[in-house]
């Protein structure tokens, strides 16, 4: 690859924020092991790469001034622990015309918020569990849902504010979930949904050229979760290596599935791909009940890509080595820019 791409890399990623608690800072340590993972395998390509984690606004300010012969790969998922401030890195980038990797400003947006996400989905056709959005505590359960619920943030990622005991059988637990999630996410809503009980699938997905590539796809195991446990991708099983739910909570890929049920993966997983508009790699994650009814939770437009993560876990059942998945993502920027100047 680096004897036609006559560009250097500049990775860019959220320094962890001041404002960050205990919490956040681990999910922000695997952006810095993203970073390590991508910077290393540029290296081994030949490619002039560089790094500028990114703390506050100033920082991000550079960005507006054009970057000559760069592609930056963004991995900045916010600014001092703001995941908000997401998809402005990326529209500072579009902005100055400069190419990068990763999902354009547009999608992050629409991605982060679970209500409009929520409402295009519904719109396509595309199902998703059943919702409301609370901006104050109820005193009834919402019109039109039934528990269990599961009680969730309308607008953070990586599992954040999803605990072990997010899904609720009775208003009083119901009302002290959605008090807790307004105070710790002041002026966002609580994204209150019916509660899918069944498997939970990820597909990943990694666009070349015209082509979107569904990958195979992959599941959380919760054989091994407690009696009386939730099987859910709460914070802890998602992000603590000691905590009894991350160890019982692997992830299978592929996925030991019918292929019918593969196949409506796929296809449903391209379907929220094109709703959200997005135009890079990302992961749609699914309940599926027992009747085998899909439905679509979230898309995730700047998923962990360290190379023990679940898309790298499906990169590898697809026969893509990690260089290739880099290689593929470099080609995408390049290509968009190329584009952009036409």
């Amino acid at each position: 690859m680096p004897s036609d791409f006559p560009y250097q890399v500049l990775i860019i990623s959220n320094a962890p924020g001041a404002q960050s608690d205990g919490v956040e800072v681990i999910s922000e340590q695997a952006v810095a092991d993203e970073v390590a993972a991508v910077q290393s395998t540029l290296v081994a390509m030949g490619i002039a790469v560089h790094h500028r984690p990114l703390r506050n606004a100033a920082d991000a300010a550079g960005l507006i001034a054009a970057q000559p012969n760069t592609i930056v790969f963004n991995l900045c998922e916010g600014l001092n622990g703001d995941s908000a401030f997401e998809m402005h890195l990326a529209a500072l980038l579009e902005l100055s015309g400069t190419p990068f990797t990763g999902n354009n400003a547009l999608t992050l947006g629409l991605s982060r918020n679970k209500v409009l996400a929520k409402q295009l989905f519904a719109a396509a056709g595309i199902s998703t569990p059943r919702w409301v959005a609370c901006r104050t505590v109820p005193d009834a359960i919402p019109d039109g849902l039934h528990f269990p619920l599961i009680v969730k943030p309308a607008c953070e990622d990586a599992s954040l504010g999803i605990f072990k005991d997010a899904v609720v059988r009775d208003l009083p637990a119901l009302r002290r979930n959605v008090q807790t999630l307004l105070a710790k996410y002041p002026g966002s809503a609580a994204l209150v949904e019916e509660f899918i009980a069944g498997r939970e699938f990820n597909v990943a997905l990694l666009p070349d050229g015209d082509t979107v590539t569904a990958l195979p796809p992959s599941e959380l195991d919760f054989s091994a979760v407690p009696a009386g446990q939730d099987r859910i991708t709460s914070y802890e099983a998602k992000w603590l290596e000691d905590h009894p739910l991350y160890q019982a909570t692997p992830s299978r890929c592929p996925a030991d599935i019918t292929p019918q049920l593969r196949q409506r993966l796929h296809d449903c997983a391209l379907a929220v791909f094109h709703c959200l508009d997005a135009n890079a790699y990302g992961r749609v994650d699914f309940r599926v009940d027992a009747q085998e009814r899909l439905y679509v939770l979230e898309f995730n437009p700047n998923p962990d890509i360290t190379p023990g993560a679940g898309f790298s876990k499906a990169l590898q059942a697809a026969g893509l080595s990690y260089r290739d998945f880099v290689s593929k993502a470099l080609r995408e920027a390049q290509s968009r820019a190329r584009s952009s100047t036409r």
